[in-house]
Parts: C-alpha cells; sequence; structure tokens
C-alpha cells in the first residue's frame, strides 16, 4: 500500500493563492465597471490598444481639419459679407457718374460729387484691406509682404507704381505675387483671396478708375472731355463690379463646400468614435455578469480557506 503526504502548508498556500487570484479578478472587474472601458492598460489587450490608439490619432486629425475648416470659413463668410458692401459703393459710384455726366450741373455741385467719390475711395481702402477675426487679411492671396499686413498700401509720395489724381496718391498691391491664391485641398480651403484680381493691380485699379472721375470733377471739365473721361469709367467701373462678382461666385462656391467638407468631417468623426468604442468600451451587461461571477467566487474562496484552515491531523491525533 503506498502512503502519501498531504503538507498542510502547500495546502494553506494554495488556498491563500486562490484567494489573491480570486480578488485580482474581482478587482478588474471593478475598474472595468466604474470607468466603463474593458481596456485600461495594453496588458489588458495588446491588439485592441494598438488599434485604439491609432483610430484616436486619426479622430484628433479629423478634429484638427474640423477646426481649420471652421477658422477658413469665418474668413470666407467674413470676405463674402465685404465684397457685397464694395458692390454696393461700386453701385454708389456708377450712380454719382451718370450725375456727373450732367451738362446742366455747377461747378459746386461737381466738386460735391468728387467729395462724395473721395469718401467711397476711402472707403474701399479700408474694405480691401479688411482682416478676419484672427487679425489675417481676407484679401492678401498669397500673403502680404509688408509688416503691417495690408495687401494695399496708399503712398503719398514716390517712388510709386503710378500716381494718380491731383493730390499725387496711389494705392499699390504689396502681395507676395500680382495675383494668386491658395488652392482647395480635400481637407482645407483658403483662409484668403486674390485681392489684386478684385480690386485690380498697380496703376490699373479701382482707385485709378475712381480718382479719374474726380480729377476731371474737380478740374471742371465739360462738354466732351468730360463726356469722353466718365465714359472710360463707365467701362473700368463695370469690369470691377464683374471681378467683384465673379470672386463673390467662388467665395459662394468655397462656402458650399465647406458644408460638405463639414459634413464628411462629422461621419468620419461618428466612425472613428464608434470604432473606438467598440475596442476598448466595456458591454455593461457583460460586465455586471462578469463582476458578480467574480464576486461569488471571491466569497467563495474565502470561505473555502476558513474551512480548511480548521482542519489539521493533530485534531485526529487528541
Amino acid at each position: 500500500m503506498s502512503v502519501y503526504r498531504v503538507s498542510t502548508a502547500n495546502t494553506f498556500d494554495r488556498a491563500l493563492f486562490n484567494i489573491q487570484q480570486r480578488q485580482t479578478q474581482l478587482g478588474t472587474s471593478q475598474d472595468q465597471l466604474s470607468s466603463g472601458k474593458r481596456v485600461l492598460r495594453a496588458s489588458d489587450d495588446a491588439v485592441a490598444a494598438t488599434l485604439s490608439e491609432r483610430t484616436q490619432n486619426r479622430l484628433l486629425r479629423t478634429e484638427a481639419d474640423q477646426r481649420g475648416l471652421e477658422a477658413s470659413r469665418r474668413s470666407l463668410q467674413q470676405g463674402e459679407s465685404t465684397l457685397a458692401t464694395v458692390a454696393d459703393l461700386l453701385n454708389r459710384v456708377k450712380e454719382l457718374v451718370v450725375q456727373a455726366g450732367d451738362g446742366a450741373l455747377a461747378a459746386s455741385d461737381k466738386d460735391s460729387i468728387a467729395n462724395e467719390l473721395i469718401g467711397i475711395r476711402e472707403q474701399l481702402v479700408g474694405l480691401a484691406n479688411q482682416k478676419d477675426t484672427a487679425g489675417n487679411p481676407i484679401f492678401a492671396g498669397l500673403g502680404p509682404a509688408n509688416a503691417e499686413g495690408n495687401p494695399f498700401v496708399e503712398t503719398f509720395s514716390a517712388p510709386v507704381a503710378m500716381s494718380y489724381g491731383p493730390d499725387g496718391k496711389a494705392v499699390n498691391w504689396t502681395g507676395n505675387a500680382l495675383d494668386g491664391q491658395y488652392a482647395p485641398t480635400s481637407t482645407s480651403l483658403p483662409a484668403a483671396i486674390d485681392g489684386a484680381q478684385i480690386f485690380g493691380q498697380d496703376g490699373a485699379n479701382v482707385w485709378e478708375t475712381m480718382d479719374r472721375a474726380i480729377g476731371a470733377l474737380q478740374s471742371n471739365l465739360a462738354g466732351s472731355a468730360l463726356t469722353a473721361e466718365l465714359d472710360t469709367v463707365h467701362a473700368e467701373l463695370a469690369t470691377r463690379q464683374d471681378q467683384v462678382l465673379a470672386a463673390r461666385g467662388k467665395l459662394g462656391d468655397w462656402l458650399n463646400r465647406a458644408d460638405s467638407m463639414q459634413a464628411l468631417f462629422s461621419d468620419r468623426a461618428v466612425a472613428y468614435e464608434k470604432e473606438n468604442s467598440e475596442l476598448v468600451d466595456l458591454d455593461m451587461v457583460a460586465g455586471i455578469s462578469n463582476f458578480q461571477k467574480n464576486q461569488t467566487a471571491y466569497q467563495a474562496a474565502l470561505q473555502s480557506y476558513s474551512q480548511v484552515q480548521k482542519m489539521s491531523m493533530f485534531d485526529y491525533l487528541r
């Protein structure tokens, strides 16, 4: 007959090990329930943790694209609103030029029209240098090349590209290029539009056109000379109005594209959040069931140990 020696110490050690293991499992279940996460650390599920980190990085990039798109949208909306004001001013200029062609006007009447045109001209300088809420010029195209950040600079003395009018002023384009602007991409839109294409370039811009009329009125031209000058102004104003209309159409197209891109980014962000949730979030029903199971197992291990520790071979030898 074989005799096996049963170690009481070994039995106790095994019981304690089981208690510690059950306690760890119960603590893990409790952490998962309290956080709502199935994967709390990479060691819980290395594959899910890696995929989750990759998904979160994609979500962060999408959120950054959304913020950039929203900033561009605000700039484009402000640009469209500014061009609407410019269009209204140009319409008023045309009305004044038509009025100035009346041969019955006295010299004082022509001076009054010229003064109003001077005021509108100065307004147009401010509108052409309009900045968005971040302080960036809206009509700078590829960016201004001066410290002030204004794409159009009014100059009062030489050197200038071309002086116009009796006061010798000139408004010069100071962009990094005569024309051009950043192109839209699949994830971004330009925040600035090329002002040189809207207001004109040095020596052939809306201010030169207006000052032709101002100079003709202030010098009290009359008859065919005044008519010829005002006809030229009419033609140039029509060109500027067409450019403003084209720019507003471009801004409207970009704003429509911004709406489509915003919807795409939102859908993409929802998809990434859902994917990340499937990887690391806890199924609460399964989590509660697992917690109760581990709790029962822990209580059973404690009860088992309490029974085993009372057992000793010396109790039977007495």
